[in-house]
């Protein structure tokens, strides 16, 4: 480990206060940080404590995007972004966002790489030569052809990293880059941060995922309630206790094992117990047992997405889907099975927590409503607009929707994104409890840490040989 490479701020925040207009409480309160040029430094702390606001202030988002009052001082590569057009911070400051589709302006990821350097005036034949060789270093290449529309969640913020690597800039601000990587792509951003590092640039990292920064940051920044709570030195950090850990609310310190080797597979439509059974045209036989946590599991891109799109009848498909026998058709699947998206903000709707779990639903009397909100730890939030919450609050109220729902099947596409340790748990005790009421629940997931809490039974995807498809066919599936 390598100590902050000058004595040169980067970054420096002074007694900074955020309150958004919606947001009640201030977002962030007497915040002081200051940031050594070539320094890597993690902010971690609960879900909603104020990590992503420390980002959208040092990138000039606060207040040129988000309308936010703002006291004390930030400086950013010797400027206050505030006083600066958003386009001359960005050739300084790179953001990788935790959802990165809100960041992209192009259809295709090889000009998403060079928007950044084209806006910049850099010369095209420099332009090409480094968008070619960051693809190779970043693992992108093979997604030079495709659509952007059609990467799935974790591939996009691949893309997202690559352009921001493109664009050369001295700061990265990262908010929750894991959130959708599986474990390949997790070990090829630690060794591009690696690399970025090594170079001398400053970087700020806003994660749950911790383990994998381990031996990487310089320093340790926990918040909590939009306040600086305790700085650590990385030893000290990576050395508390388990109990102390889960008491601070955060994820686990070193990497999960992975799932238990004897973890049996779910059984296939052969076994007389219902539930939930999917004729794949790519991946065979996929079986859901009702009463069950069934995993279902692949590398980015492999068409996981795509699969809960088919299960709950919002994918055109030739595969056949049935429950407990009976075949159902696309509309009978979009009134049986509940979906919890991926990219959760595109199916917030209401004008209010509360509002949004009634929404659609006739009959929901508020004690459930009250109950779900009570069950997800977000009953404080419950007058709030859901898109001013953040994005693990966000992953939170579609699944308190989800508890008031009552429907047969459930099927949640990387839920724990944006949680923190606690709120992970009462994710996984929520799915447990509705396999408990006898309906299936399906749990698509890179995070093996929610997959050990709560998940009875394994579906891997692995495209038989000669499946067809649309992949199959040189096209992508994932959405």
């Amino acid at each position: 480990m390598t100590e902050q490479r000058t004595g040169v701020q980067a970054i420096a925040l002074d007694r900074v206060t955020v309150r958004y207009p919606a947001g009640g409480e201030p977002a962030l309160r007497d915040v002081s940080l200051e940031v050594a040029e070539g320094e890597c430094v993690l902010l971690t702390g609960g879900s909603g404590c104020g990590k992503s606001s420390v980002l959208r202030l040092l990138n000039g988002l606060i207040p040129h995007v988000y309308e936010a009052e703002v006291t004390g001082t930030a400086r950013v590569a010797g400027n206050n972004p505030a006083d600066r057009p958003l386009q001359q911070t960005g050739r300084a400051v790179a953001t990788v966002f935790q959802n990165p589709r809100t960041q992209f302006f192009c259809t295709d990821p090889l000009s998403e790489m060079a928007f950044g350097s084209e806006n910049a005036g850099a010369d095209p034949d420099e332009i090409r030569t480094r968008v070619a060789r960051v693809a190779d270093r970043m693992g992108v290449s093979h997604l030079a052809d495709r659509s952007m529309f059609t990467l799935s969640g974790g591939e996009k913020q691949r893309v997202a990293l690559a352009s921001a690597v493109c664009d050369q800039p001295r700061i990265y601000l990262l908010d929750e880059p894991t959130s959708n990587l599986d474990d390949a792509a997790v070990d090829d951003l630690r060794a591009t941060l690696a690399r970025l590092r090594e170079s001398g640039a400053t970087i700020v990292i806003a994660e749950h995922r911790l383990h994998y920064l381990r031996g990487l940051v310089d320093r340790v920044v926990r918040m909590d309630d939009g306040r600086i709570a305790e700085t650590y030195r990385p030893a000290d950090f990576w050395a508390l206790p388990e109990l102390q850990r889960r008491k601070l609310g955060l994820r686990a310190l070193r990497s999960p094992a992975g799932l238990p080797a004897d973890l049996p597979a779910a059984r296939t439509s052969d076994d007389a117990r219902p539930g939930l059974v999917c004729h794949h045209p790519r991946f065979g036989e996929l079986a859901f047992p009702r009463g069950a946590v069934t995993a279902l599991l692949g590398r980015n891109g492999v068409g996981k997405t795509y699969t809960a799109r088919i299960l709950a009848g919002l994918q055109k498909s030739p595969a056949q889907v049935a429950l407990d026998g009976v075949p159902l058709t696309r509309r009978e699947r979009t009134r049986r099975v509940f979906l919890a998206m991926q990219d959760v903000n595109r199916q917030l709707f209401g004008p209010s927590v509360r509002e949004e779990l009634v929404l659609g639903r006739r009959h929901v009397p508020s004690s459930a409503v009250d109950d779900a909100l009570r069950r997800l730890g977000i009953g404080h939030l419950a007058d709030r607009h859901p898109l001013s919450l953040s994005g693990g609050q966000q992953q939170r109220v579609a699944i308190a929707s989800a508890l008031v729902e009552g429907r047969e099947v459930y099927v949640f596409d990387e839920p724990s994104s944006g949680l923190d340790h606690g709120a992970m748990r009462s994710v996984s005790e929520v799915l447990t409890e509705l396999a408990g009421t006898g309906a299936t629940v399906v749990l698509i997931t890179h995070d093996h840490e929610l997959a050990d809490e709560c998940a009875q039974h394994l579906v891997p995807l692995r495209e038989r040989a000669g499946a067809s498809g649309p992949q199959g066919r040189g096209r992508p599936v994932s959405l």
